[in-house]
């Protein structure tokens, strides 16, 4: 006899042939949401499979039109569209009013976008060098118009690169490369980098010229598995991504200022671009949040081809 098991009421159920996995837990009892009354309109019935994927019915037309929509990865499916054929584990992922009114698909002013999967990804951080003391000195006119000048550029210089930039933090971005799946992300990213350094040298004549101040910036990359999809409230939200990448990103961008640096790497990062880029002597950096050292490179510049 094959069962479904359900998370978290731990409440098995045998399986009936011909009948959806909905229609099974609402019979048991379990309170599974479909707003839409198993339509596949609402996408509140989804469920993430624990196991026995293999053992479940393939997407309907209607399923894989939501699953499309939302980015569903494969082990998120939606209860009213399937049946099984074997026993299967899931967990209910809309569990009360809350998730109920960020889930569902109905109406306007709904969530639409990535529910959330893990990606391989590169995240490049960069910030202003000596922000405080310039904004402190000029008028709030000019500090803007100077980050807004370099901002621009830089961003141009990250969507040439086939990335995105995720966010602005005050006078520092987050840029991210390889969330559309782009095959080398982590050298599009030390470019970028790069270009970005190039920027501020350009924007130092500029603002130094003018404004008599300096303008400098400094960069860190990691690579690694990032938790990508769309986050915060749903008049805000936006895609974004998070983890312990985003977070060494953010570390080694500050590391600079004690290694006397301008762009600092993860060594994820130096072995997956060694041959087209040259390095410095990697630092062995203790970092905010981080057990253990970090091994990290400068970065000096691309190798040249011809050499």
């Amino acid at each position: 006899m094959s069962d479904l098991f359900v998370s978290p009421d731990e409440v098995s159920i045998p399986v009936r042939a011909a009948t959806t996995l909905l229609e099974l837990a609402v019979d048991a009892g379990v309170p599974l949401a479909h707003l839409c009354g198993g339509r596949a309109r609402c996408s509140t019935c989804r469920v993430r499979v624990v196991s026995g994927l293999d053992g479940l019915s393939q997407r309907t037309e209607l399923e894989t039109a939501m699953a499309d929509k939302l980015d569903f990865p494969d082990d998120v499916r939606l209860a009213c569209q399937t049946t099984a054929s074997a026993s299967v584990r899931l967990w209910r992922l809309v569990l009360d009013g809350i998730d109920l009114e960020m889930a569902s698909q109905l109406g306007e002013g709904h969530y639409v976008g990535p529910v959330g999967r893990d990606v391989d990804a590169a995240v490049m951080f960069i910030d202003v060098a000596g922000f405080t003391t310039m904004s402190e000195a000029l008028p709030a006119y000019d500090v803007v118009h100077i980050l807004n000048r370099f901002f621009n550029r830089v961003e141009e210089a990250v969507v040439a690169r086939a990335g995105r930039v995720d966010n602005y933090m005050g006078d520092g971005l987050l840029a991210v490369f390889g969330t559309t799946d782009e095959e080398e992300y982590a050298i599009a990213a030390v470019e970028a980098g790069l270009d970005a350094l190039a920027i501020a040298a350009d924007m130092h004549d500029y603002v130094s010229r003018i404004y008599g101040h300096a303008f400098a910036v400094r960069v860190g990359i990691s690579v690694g598995e990032v938790i990508y999809g769309l986050m915060g409230g749903e008049q805000s939200a936006r895609e974004t991504v998070v983890g312990d990448v985003v977070n060494t990103a953010s570390r080694l961008e500050a590391a600079n200022k004690r290694t006397g640096t301008t762009m600092l790497v993860t060594e994820s990062v130096r072995a997956r671009t060694g041959d087209r880029v040259e390095y410095g002597p990697h630092f062995e950096l203790d970092l905010a949040g981080k057990d253990g050292q970090v091994v990290a490179y400068p970065v000096v510049g691309l190798v040249d081809p011809g050499s």
